[in-house]
């Protein structure tokens, strides 16, 4: 039953009727009442508003502002508080009571009390993993807030699990969950005793056990409450919230302040159960209607009462543009959002480049702060045990400080220790980074060239960065126990740690971030010190500060005065003469309810768990009210894609014809520039909006030559003729830009890091095996691979390749024999290629391995003849009885395409040249082909498709125009495939300025 006390329904028709109640419920009196305005402000003081969200309660301060300010008074503000700020000024204005636990210290109790129930017996269903035990902790809250003890639940959940045991495992395991789940909870309800300790449960009952005019009653005496229950709205109150409110001790007047709609969605009905007998109060001051602005009908469309944009920035890009087109008070409109992200972030570039002010409560996520980065980079390198991607993460970041020797560490450093590590395909491991770091000689120097030894003594100093880093985290990885490891943290982070100048534009933000990240790290050491001290895992230890870190948001004010940028929850708070709802898609409006990860819906209803179609009803009846919040303009948009994903229109969409607003049809924008970008992209360009130093900066741009200048497309001018190695002029047909890129500018190629060889090394491998074997086998005076020696050829081969795999590293050397051998389940290399020599036959006289093709030789095309002077090596060519030539190319993939194969036509016209003579006679090509190893057929002839005569005629023409567009120096960006650009190693200077889809 409700205590004595004053408690009322009162009854709304809109938001705007709302405003003017809360405003009457705070407002100083008329000045013929006989409540002087001193007793009038304690009253005010004795107040409080609980309202959805911090957000809600800054826009509600402002809107009481507003209208104190629109009569020219001066008034006491009451506390404007969520349900959390509530319950923490409930335990701040009541001295006698025990110390609230923070969050971190629930978590500790609560991994404890789990562990108390395994060690008594009790099986856990799953591992206790730092997520886990916080989705544990927030189902107990839950249960408990929803006014259900222990004992219920049990009884509940037994009863409905245990007929179905014998013929369901599901049951079972959901049975299982609850013992541990039951036996857990049990010991966490003892632990938090035992802690002297209140949570939020505890706290909730002693607030109605102790008499009014004491320590722990309640701190105000009138309370208005602006939120729903949590069954139609996430951020609402609980039914303990309820009955805490109607029984609290010191109350003396509770108003529940509800709309119409609202309350049409089922909540008066819940109301009068949370609440039975409370007074009914009617307020009937409903606000103006707005109109709906649509956009003109489109000819044999169907009219819309909504915007359709392309995606979230274009929405706010029409916003943009309705601003600047109307030049009104803008400060009174609105833009409100379901999800602040990525709008927040979208604003931060949309509305400046416009020069639209705008304000926002941004509530950011913590983890967006460049200090959260800086602390997960340390993460990354412990997890990752020190890879080469998390060691120059963390040495190269701006945020830390690193020295060796007296000597700071720079890019430099970390740029040979990044290139070291690379060559030697480092991919982390305590034991290893401490031999780099200490430079012990391992492979990084046993037998080393001169150019590994440089490359180490140059990354020296960063090595060693990285050693006294790996001793000093060491705690945190192997600490006696978890305080210690918390502590060894922060000791890193106070060492290294580089604060930016008073005079950075990010000082505050950062020093605001670091501040809340140290706190919780010294909150979480605390925690375990006084409750649960034992060492953690490292990845538990990580999780937990990582889940923290993403859980948390802050609020910095951008702005003052603009277009208002609300979510949806603080704009129901807001006065605002027009409101623009974007994101109308279904992923974001209605909100998605957060279903519980461990029973089914069914099963929780009988808890207290409310039904989808409540929540449903709740998320629409707050959508209704948001469509009468402007005084004047309402209007709504939605947008087609997501990260170039079709998005489905929100159903929200369909409620715009119902709700009876009257619509204003507003026609399409006169196309005019209104971004900055788009005055100084499109002619004229206009300097006028810019300021100084990018003024500056247009005019240089300006006063450069035309983009349209061949210079700009690749062309750097004649070059004279030289030495043309094939491979690389094979390249210049993959890509102009690539063989300018590395043939011309002669850049590093960047190449993607590989735990095994790279395939330029299998390939080179694969090269070396075959020459050495072939070098033996023609030694021993043996000729064409057939039928009765080819068990010879294999044991001779796989001798060959066993002293070559003897010098790679030995995690390499079993995937590299089973290439080159083959196993039980698929043939190697030698077996496919012993399969081509029987197949081709043939008497050789001579093989020529490694041949090399130097010098100058004749080339035909058409009525073309030139001389060029080439550097090339053929992996084999065989000289066949009758006078003719095989030369084969080994392919460790596949065959080139035959518009970019210049090599066996080229190989084939200087070994004719080269030839002549050896042996006394002429030679004629006679064939050529690839040995590729991925292709279905490991042979690909030159001239497949057409004849040897014409494939050979074709890749001359194609070598000469190549060298001809070579050395009229034209580099274009064109890439044979534009698929190729997404694993090209210089895709970091390219313009990629082709016009083609990949």
């Amino acid at each position: 039953m409700i205590t004595p006390r004053s408690t009322r329904l009162l009854r709304v028709p809109d938001l705007q009727a709302r405003h003017e109640a809360i405003f009457q419920l705070v407002a100083p009196p008329p000045a013929d009442t006989d409540l002087s305005r001193r007793d009038a402000a304690l009253r005010v003081r004795d107040t409080a508003i609980i309202v959805s969200t911090r957000g809600a309660a800054e826009e509600l301060r402002r809107t009481i502002e507003k209208r104190v300010l629109a009569d020219d008074a001066a008034i006491v503000l009451p506390d404007c508080l969520t349900r959390a700020d509530f319950y923490l000024q409930a335990h701040q204005r009541a001295p006698g009571l025990p110390r609230r636990l923070t969050d971190f210290e629930r978590e500790v109790l609560f991994r404890r009390a789990a562990h108390e129930a395994i060690a008594e017996g009790v099986k856990a269903p799953f591992v206790l993993r730092a997520g886990l035990i916080v989705e544990l902790l927030n189902f107990y809250d839950e249960l408990r807030r929803r006014d259900r003890t222990l004992e219920v639940f049990d009884r509940l959940m037994n009863g409905a699990l245990e007929p179905s045991v014998g013929s369901d495992r599901g049951a079972a395991r959901l049975l299982d969950l609850t013992h541990f789940l039951t036996a857990a909870f049990r010991a966490l309800e003892r632990l938090t005793a035992s802690s002297g300790c209140l949570d939020e449960h505890g706290l909730r009952a002693r607030l109605l056990t102790v008499e009014a005019g004491i320590p722990g009653a309640c701190p105000y005496r009138h309370i208005v409450v602006t939120v729903v229950d949590q069954a139609a709205d996430p951020r609402g109150l609980w039914m303990a919230d309820f009955d805490l409110l109607a029984r609290m001790p010191g109350l003396v007047r509770l108003d529940i302040l509800v709309t119409e709609h609202v309350l049409a969605s089922g909540f008066h009905e819940r109301i009068h159960d949370a609440l039975p007998g409370i007074e009914v109060v009617r307020l009937s001051s409903a606000g103006a209607m707005p109109v709906l602005a649509a956009p003109e009908p489109v000819a044999d469309q169907e009219p819309l009462r909504w915007f359709v944009c392309r995606d979230r920035e274009e929405e706010l890009v029409e916003v943009a543009r309705m601003a600047r087109a109307r030049q009104g008070v803008m400060g009174r409109t609105a833009v409100v959002f379901q999800r602040p992200l990525p709008y927040l972030y979208l604003a931060r570039r949309v509305f400046p480049d416009a020069q639209v002010p705008y304000e926002a409560l941004d509530a950011l996520p913590l983890a967006s702060e460049p200090f959260a980065a800086a602390l997960d980079l340390v993460f990354t390198f412990l997890l990752a045990e020190g890879n080469r991607a998390s060691l120059v993460g963390l040495l190269g970041s701006p945020h830390w400080t690193f020295d060796a020797g007296g000597q700071a560490i720079g890019r430099r450093e970390v740029s040979a220790a990044d290139a070291l590590l690379r060559e030697l395909k480092y991919l982390g491991g305590w034991d290893r980074l401490s031999a780099l770091a200490a430079r012990a000689p391992d492979e990084a120097t046993e037998g080393a060239t001169d150019r590994r030894r440089e490359g180490l003594n140059r990354a020296a100093p960063a090595l060693e960065a990285a050693g006294v880093a790996l001793k000093e985290l060491d705690p945190v990885l192997h600490g006696p126990s978890a305080s210690a490891q918390v502590a060894a943290l922060l000791a890193f982070v106070e060492t290294h740690e580089r604060l930016p100048q008073p005079g950075d534009s990010w000082y505050a933000s950062h020093l605001r971030a670091r501040s809340a990240v140290l706190a919780a790290l010294a909150s979480l050491r605390d925690a375990h010190l006084q409750h649960d001290d034992r060492p953690l895992p490292l990845r538990d230890l990580a999780g937990t500060i990582r889940r923290w870190i993403e859980g948390q948001t802050f609020s910095p004010r951008t702005g003052a005065g603009g277009i208002l940028l609300v979510d949806a929850a603080a704009a129901a708070y807001a006065d605002v003469d027009e409101v623009r709802l974007v994101g109308l898609v279904e992923s974001d409006w209605p909100d998605r309810p957060r279903r519980s990860i461990f029973y089914p819906s069914s099963l929780l209803l009988p808890l207290g768990w409310p039904p989808d179609a409540e929540r449903l009803a709740g998320a629409r009846a707050r959508f209704h009210d948001l469509l009468l919040l402007a005084r004047r303009r309402v209007s709504a948009s939605t947008f087609t894609l997501e990260d170039d994903a079709i998005v489905t229109p929100s159903t929200f969409l369909e409620e715009l014809e119902p709700a009876g607003l009257p619509v204003e049809r507003v026609p399409a924008p006169v196309p005019r520039r209104v971004f900055l970008h788009e005055a100084i992209s499109i002619e004229p360009v206009a300097a006028a909006p810019l300021d100084e130093e990018p003024g500056e900066w247009l005019a240089l741009r300006l006063a450069r030559s035309n983009m349209d200048a061949p210079a700009f497309r690749g062309a750097v001018g004649e070059r004279p003729a030289a030495v043309y190695a094939v491979s690389r002029v094979e390249r210049y047909l993959e890509c102009p830009f690539k063989y300018f890129a590395a043939h011309v500018l002669r850049l590093r190629e960047e190449r993607e890091d590989e735990s095994t060889l790279s395939p330029q090394e299998r390939g080179q491998l694969l090269h070396d095996v075959f020459e050495a074997f072939f070098r033996k086998w023609q030694g021993a005076g043996r000729g064409a691979i057939t039928t009765g020696n080819v068990a010879v050829a294999t044991e001779l081969f796989a001798e060959v390749a066993e002293s070559r795999l003897a010098t790679l590293p030995e995690a390499d050397r079993a995937l590299e024999r089973t290439h080159l051998l083959g196993s039980a389940a698929a043939a190697g290399l030698a077996e496919r290629a012993f399969s081509f020599e029987i197949e081709q036959g043939g008497v050789v006289l001579e093989r020529l391995l490694e041949h090399s093709l130097e010098g100058e030789f004749e080339f035909r095309a058409g009525e073309r003849v030139r001389r060029v002077a080439v550097r090339a090596k053929a992996d084999r060519i065989d000289l066949l009885d009758d006078g003719s030539l095989r030369v084969i190319d080994y392919k460790l993939s596949k065959a080139p395409k035959a518009s970019r194969a210049l090599q066996l036509p080229v190989y084939g016209v200087c070994a004719e040249q080269h030839l002549a003579g050896r042996h006394g006679r002429s030679w004629t090509l006679g064939r050529a082909g690839y040995v590729a190893f991925r292709e279905r057929n490991a042979f690909t002839a030159l001239g497949g498709s057409t004849s040897l005569a014409d494939a050979v005629a074709e890749g001359q023409a194609r070598f000469l125009d190549t060298l001809e567009g070579i050395e009229r120096g034209e580099f274009p960006v064109r890439p044979e495939e534009p698929f190729l650009c997404t694993r090209c190693g210089f895709a970091t200077v390219c313009r990629k300025d082709y016009v083609g889809d990949e």
